[in-house]
């Protein structure tokens, strides 16, 4: 299917979700079938009344994409790019590849910030949760700092867990297929007139991407090029969640997770034909062990007046450790370099809301968070040992506004200020102003600042990264990094047809970034601010449904970048007349063009259903890769059919298959190595 045949599609289908909402302005009676959402600013909200662009993935949507990896969720976010450095490492951005990290996507679970330092990453394979413990996801698309302070630049995925009381019993899920596919679940639930729990155990395991000898697209081989020969991934995780409600007034949540991965990580860029293929950059192929645990406490209080108080608090802490020979200047060390990494971040937050008038409601609240990286490591070849230990503090205040101005007028105003124990101060604001044309037609303009600040890898160097880690230096600095900061404008329209069962979710926007971190390999060696971007194009989200039996949902985004940052063509190579603008900006060569997703499902008789995916993305060159990772253009289509049935009068389950890129139309991700090729697995499911 050709890009012009999808964007035929689209302007011919479009769809309505069907989540039922109980409505916040019932003395307007105002009708409303489209998602409440509560991550924009953090008042409850239609999704018509956010001051956002957003898109809803709910636990129908999640069923039936057919995907196992959490990251590949966003594939159905219009603008969205999601890759993998390694088959165990993916990552999420908006607005393009920047690099491996994107350092400016704020992700959330149940509130907690999963975006950690040194980084400033989010390691999905480290996250204590399955894809089947998700109930929605909520993604804001673009700055929303003044609701969930810096690194929220490009966005924010607020994902909200399944609540303890939905599940009443046990249920077990077995997963094989192709490419060393092996997960395996138990979950069970229960619970009394005060109180409910749940509680999910798992493993999951896969071989990541093929091991290519061979370069794709018969490529020659090149000094740049990684040989992506160990990239496997091994979960074991556990996850607790009680609800306690003893009164009508206050009720209490207690999450706990635990986390066990082991990584295959490690490159070969030897040219496979020499005698000894090791890496020649130190990062000989080898595991990587780490633990991810966090505690996590919500105290809701119910006030007079419907004002409500939250209290929360939660710790997080990732242990990491690996050791592996290194091959390094032709000499080959046997004695392995050891090095370890611990992170650990507390966070507490008070939250109020009140209504100040009938058509007035306020939220603001306080948090304060310390984060602290530790890191040691030990070079038997040069006999140095190095150990670094960096905390750092925030806090922050926030306050947001809803102000009906009349039945047809919305006023949306917050910011947040944010000073950090390194001395940097923010104040991130937003308004928007939301007109209801009808009640089932709304029109959106806003505008917000945001900030990022520096992470520690860009404020202080690597005392040593030969493999996975990044030990952080207290003494090699980048000096005077400041915040980046992003000023964004859009202009929204989010219609429902009633009639037809369709809506239309229409986004256009402009984004400029000043003071953008780069790595200024040309120059100073170091990470300087001094970049400019600009980003403008257009978003839509097109669904259909037909009878409550069939849905569909198509996004589409169309983007274009540009900066005075650094130039993609490199000496002695030459560049992608295709890809590259006429002014050779790579950043702009880093964001396609063009994406889109298709997810159709049909719900059949007895106990039938089957969907299918179709997912689209314009050519376009990593921002941090050499030519030679040049992501040409990708069609992929996944298939999933399923068969439920009924055992026993307590005994229910499915069965259901998944094949992903069924035309085994391979393309290459992020590496050029990391080739998608055809996938499959079974998946048994059981409840009792």
């Amino acid at each position: 299917m050709h890009l012009g045949s999808i964007i035929l599609l689209i302007s011919l289908l479009v769809s309505t979700p069907t989540v039922a909402a109980e409505s916040i302005v019932s003395e307007l009676d105002y009708y409303q079938e489209l998602p409440v959402v509560l991550s924009a600013s953090r008042l409850s909200q239609p999704l018509s009344e956010a001051p956002n662009a957003m898109t809803v993935i709910d636990r129908k949507m999640i069923t039936s994409s057919g995907f196992r990896n959490i990251a590949d969720l966003f594939k159905l976010v219009p603008g969205i790019y999601v890759s993998y450095y390694k088959g165990s490492q993916p990552f999420v951005s908006y607005h393009g590849s920047t690099d491996q990290y994107a350092r400016r996507m704020q992700v959330m679970i149940d509130g907690r910030s999963v975006y950690m330092p040194p980084l400033s990453a989010v390691d999905w394979a480290f996250l204590p949760i399955t894809i089947e413990d998700i109930e929605r996801i909520e993604v804001i698309r673009g700055p929303a700092a003044a609701s969930h302070g810096a690194n929220s630049t490009q966005g924010v995925i607020s994902i909200t867990t399944r609540d303890a009381g939905a599940i009443h019993g046990g249920e077990l899920s077995v997963t094989r297929g192709t490419k060393g596919i092996n997960d395996m679940a138990v979950r069970f639930g229960g619970g009394s007139e005060y109180m409910d729990y749940r509680m999910t155990i798992a493993y999951s395991a896969d071989n990541g991407y093929d091991n290519i000898i061979n370069m794709p697209n018969n490529l020659p081989y090149l000094p740049s090029l990684l040989n992506n020969n160990n990239d496997s991934n091994q979960v074991r995780l556990m996850n607790y969640r009680a609800d306690y409600h003893p009164d009508d007034a206050n009720s209490y949540n207690i999450q706990i997770g635990y986390n066990h991965d082991v990584q295959g990580v490690g490159f070969t860029d030897k040219n496979p034909s020499a005698l000894i293929p090791l890496s020649t950059n130190g990062n000989t192929p080898h595991d990587l062990f780490a633990n991810n645990g966090f505690a996590q406490l919500d105290w809701t209080h119910q006030l007079q007046n419907d004002s409500e108080l939250v209290v929360r608090y939660f710790h997080e802490r990732n242990e990491q450790h690996e050791s592996f020979p290194v091959y390094l200047g032709g000499t080959f060390f046997a004695t392995p370099v050891v090095q370890s990494l611990q992170t650990s971040r507390d966070e507490l937050e008070l939250q109020h809301t009140l209504a100040l008038a009938n058509a007035n409601r306020l939220v603001y609240g306080a948090a304060y968070r310390v984060d602290e990286v530790n890191g040691n490591g030990y070079i038997p070849a040069l006999n140095t040992v190095y150990s670094s230990v960096i905390s750092k503090s925030k806090y922050r205040v926030f306050a947001h506004d809803e102000w009906r101005l009349n039945d047809e007028l919305l006023l949306n105003t917050g910011g947040m200020f944010e000073k950090s124990s390194l001395g940097q101060e923010n104040f991130s604001p937003r308004a928007a102003l939301n007109y209801h044309l009808t009640q089932q037609h709304t029109l959106r303009i806003g505008a917000s600042v945001a900030y990022r600040t520096p992470a520690l890898a860009e404020s202080n160097f690597p005392a040593l990264q030969p493999g996975a880690l990044f030990i952080v230096s207290p003494t090699i600095t980048s000096p005077g990094l400041v915040p980046e900061r992003m000023v964004s404008r859009e202009i929204g329209y989010l219609g429902e047809f009633p009639e037809t069962g369709t809506s239309l979710d229409l986004r256009v926007f402009n984004d400029h970034v000043s003071r953008a971190i780069y790595f200024d390999k040309a120059f100073t060696g170091t990470f300087v601010n001094g970049m400019a971007a600009v980003y403008h194009g257009v978003e839509a989200t097109f669904k259909q449904s037909y009878h409550d039996n069939i849905e569909l949902t198509a996004n589409f985004a169309h983007e274009v970048a540009s900066s005075n940052g650094p130039a993609l063509r490199a000496a002695g190579q030459t560049s992608m007349a295709s890809v590259t603008p006429s002014n050779n900006d790579l950043l702009s060569a880093s964001v396609p063009r063009n994406s889109a997703s298709l997810l159709y499902s049909h719900t059949l008789n007895e106990g039938w259903s089957y969907s299918a995916s179709y997912y689209f993305q314009s050519e376009l060159q990593p921002y941090d890769r050499g030519l030679v990772d040049r992501q040409p253009t990708q069609h992929r289509t996944d298939m999933r059919v399923a068969k439920s049935f009924s055992a026993r009068r307590s005994l229910n389950g499915e069965v259901a298959l998944v094949v992903q890129n069924l035309f085994n139309q391979g393309y290459s991700e992020y590496i050029v190595n990391n080739v998608f090729n055809r996938r499959a697995y079974v998946t048994l499911r059981l409840d009792w």
